[in-house]
Formats: C-alpha cells, structure tokens, sequence
C-alpha cells in the first residue's frame, strides 16, 4: 500500500516516530500497571492466607460432630465488631463465624472475582473473591480447604478492599501520569531527531537554491556519507550539463560564422545581379541565422545572480553614445537593490534590443524604469517617438518584421527578445506609452 505524500519525509518520519512512541510506551504502561496490580492482590492474599492458617490451626474437632475455634483471649482483628476482617467456616457441624461479624454472616455465594485481569498471577490453587461486608463495604478475600481431627470444612476469611483498591487507583494515576510525560518526552525526542536528522537534506536544498540563483556554481560536500555521493552525482551532472551547453553554443556560432561568408558573397551576388527575389532570400536566410544563434544561446551559459541598475546603467551610456547625434534625454529609475539571476548576455541582448529600438524611434526623451513585485521583475522602457497602432502592436513582434524600411535594422530585435523572455519563463508586453511612443515592458520571474 502507497504511502500518502501529502505530509512529506518530515510528516511520516514524525508520524511512524510518534505511533511507535505511542505503541511502546502504551504496551510497556498496560504490562507494567498489570504486574503492579498483581503484586499488590498477592500482598493481600498472602496476609489473608497467613491469617487463614493461624485461624485453621485454631480449630478443634469438636465432640459432637464439626469444627470449633480453640477459646482464645487474643484481642486481634478478628474479635473487633465490624473491623473489617471476618471469617465464617462452613461445612461442618454448625456454622462458625468471627467476633468481628457479631451477629451477620458472610454469603459467600454472593463473591465475585476482583477487578484485576491478571488474578491468574496469583498464587496457584487460590483465588482472590470480592463481597459486600456486614455494613456494605468492600472486602476481598478467599476461601481455604480445612481439616481438623477427622473433620473437612471450608474457611472463608476476608479483609477490607478499601484500602488495597485505593492503593491500586493511586499507583494508576502515578503511571498514568508517567506515560503521559514519557509519551510528551518521545514525542519531543522524536521531533529533535526528525529535526537534526534532516538537518543535510535542508543544507542541500539551500545549496541547490544558491545553485539555482547563481551564487554558488556546485553543491560541495558535508551533507554526511549518505548524502554525499548523492551531492557529488548532482556536481557531476551540472558540469556535463554546462559542457555540453557549451558545446553546443560554439557549434551553433560556428555554423553561424560558417554560412556567413557564403551568404555574404551570394548577397553580393544578387546585389550585383539586379537579382531581388534572390536577394531578399539572402536576407531571410541571415536573419534566421541571427535569430536562431541567439535563441540556441539564451539561458545555456553559466546563470548567476545579476544587478539590473549596472547592466541598464551600461548599456544606456553605449545607446547615448550610439544616438549621441539625436541628443536623446535618457531618464533612468532603477532601484540599485534589484537582481535577476540569468546569464549577463542574455540580459544585456534583451535590454540592448528594446533600448536600441527605443533610441531609433524616439524625439527626444527615453525613460527607463524596473521594479519588483509579486514575484515578477518588471523592466519598463517607453519613448515618445510615433508608437504603434493596435493593428502594428499585434504584429510587432513577428519575425523580421520591420514598419519603416529606412531606419537601420533586422527587423528581429523584438522578436529575439521576447524568445530570450520566454526561454526564462518571462514575457514581453507592448503597448502605448504616456510619452505617445512605445512602451515595451519585460516581465521575468524572480
């Protein structure tokens, strides 16, 4: 049968810890309060049966038939009126009964045995029985074979419960109470060593997550023997992972670099030739190139954590020295505390492309803005240049799509970007800006 995995490593270790808390401590209070009962019962049934042979010693044949007490001036607990200890012999000759009972008498038939289940721990061949005293109180006792000058009878001796019994709920509350500190103390020991032994499973976690931000390249070691080899695996895997990413980056720049020069040439070509079909051809196929060399490198290299306000601050002062003849006013509000954690190339082809775009299409002022929020980084770049209407929102990020073939450009920088935001699980958002130009908003996972 499956185990349920809602409650995790850390709910079913502290489960199965607190049931066998429960199961050994309960086992071990039940066994114990029945030996403490027990020997209890056999303490009084051993006074009753010592009482018994001092009483069947006393006991003489007497002539005309049946068993009598010998006259004795003992003044014990037998001989005071309703002290609680009784006997009564039956059986033979006339019934005889302690001073004790003055003038009631004992109904053996009406005993009972007493609420203990382990009176099979007494004393084999007798067995304790409860009654109702003279005065209705409770008393335990037992019943002995006699025999005395040729004479059998059956003795029948019995001593207040009272006390036995308020001994036994006394010793039940003690161990009641004791099972229940010991039950709260597993429970607690339990708890500290769930704590303590998930304690490498914990650093783990926290070395993946630093793994995961960028602030740490490989999860190291000291996790203990079992955790270890599982830490050194992992290190393994993203070092093959990273070269292999590696390796596939240079491959696409190669290939990149390697069709460059043909299509180059057959550009020429079909320059020279007057060739425009062949020419646009050669077009498409380079920017397909140069689109798909930046998706295949995006989220591949090394991911570290990154601040936005340097890289936005960076790359605005190349977009001022790039447009510095349009004399562009670059307002920038970038709280420094922002990070992103990514490969710093991918940032800056994201950021480059919708700046460049901001800077070409701008009268005069760009404004850059970023904040985070609700698990969302939110970079906001506007311009007042002549924007877009709803018809060219829509299509503004297609590929190679360009809306005024006289300014400079591929036509896929929206595009690029937008691939390089989804490949982090981000989005691009476009739109109309307060400036009247373009608003381009990059929203990525924090």
């Amino acid at each position: 049968m499956a185990l349920p995995e809602r409650g995790g490593l850390r709910g079913r270790l502290l489960l199965f810890g607190c049931l066998a808390a429960l199961l050994v401590s309960g086992a071990g209070g039940w066994v114990l309060r029945q030996n403490v009962h027990a020997t209890l019962l056999r303490g009084l049934e051993q006074r009753l049966d010592e009482r018994a042979e001092r009483i069947a010693a006393s006991l003489l044949a007497a002539p005309g038939g049946g068993l009598v007490p010998e006259r004795s001036r003992n003044n014990d607990e037998f001989s005071r009126i309703f002290s609680g200890w009784y006997w009564q012999l039956e059986g033979a000759g006339p019934e005889q009964r302690s001073r004790s009972l003055w003038d009631s008498r004992l109904t053996p038939a009406d005993a009972s045995p007493p609420s203990s289940s382990l009176t099979s721990l007494l004393a084999p061949g007798t067995t304790l029985r409860r009654l109702r005293g003279p005065r209705d109180e409770a008393l335990l006792g037992l019943a002995i074979p006699v025999e005395a000058g040729g004479q059998r009878a059956m003795l029948h001796v019995y001593g207040p419960a009272a006390e036995t019994e308020a001994e036994l709920a006394r010793l039940d509350r003690i161990l009641l109470l004791t099972q229940a500190l010991l039950i709260l103390a597993l429970v607690l020991a339990t708890l500290a060593q769930v704590r303590l032994g998930l304690a490498p499973l914990r650093r783990l976690r926290a070395a993946l997550a630093a793994v995961r931000e960028g602030s740490a390249e490989r999860l190291g070691g000291g996790y203990g023997p079992e955790l270890d080899p599982l830490a050194e695996e992992m290190d393994e895997v993203l070092a093959r992972n990273a070269r292999i990413v590696a390796r596939a980056r240079g491959h696409a720049a190669d290939l990149s670099h390697a069709l460059k020069k043909p299509l180059a040439l057959l550009g020429g070509e079909a320059t020279a030739g007057g060739s425009e079909l062949l020419r646009g051809q050669v077009a498409a196929m380079s920017r397909l190139i140069d689109r798909h060399l930046a998706r295949a490198g995006s989220g591949a290299g090394e991911l570290r954590r990154v601040a936005v306000a340097p890289r936005i601050a960076h790359l605005v002062a190349l977009m001022q020295r790039l447009h510095r003849e349009r004399a562009l006013d670059w307002q920038l509000t970038v709280p420094e505390q922002l990070h992103w954690r990514c490969e710093p190339t991918d940032l800056d082809e994201m950021l480059g492309n919708l700046l460049d775009n901001a800077g070409k299409w701008a009268r005069g002022r760009v404004t850059v803005g970023a904040a985070a929020a609700a698990g969302e980084l939110r970079i906001r770049i506007a311009d007042d240049g002549p924007g877009l209407d709803d018809a060219q929102l829509e299509q503004a990020s297609r590929r190679g799509l360009r809306f005024d073939e006289n300014t400079e450009g591929s036509g896929l920088g929206l595009a690029i970007t937008r691939d390089i935001a989804e490949t982090y699980g981000g989005r691009l958002e476009l739109g109309r800006s307060g400036l009247g130009g373009l608003e381009a908003v990059l929203v990525l996972p924090v």
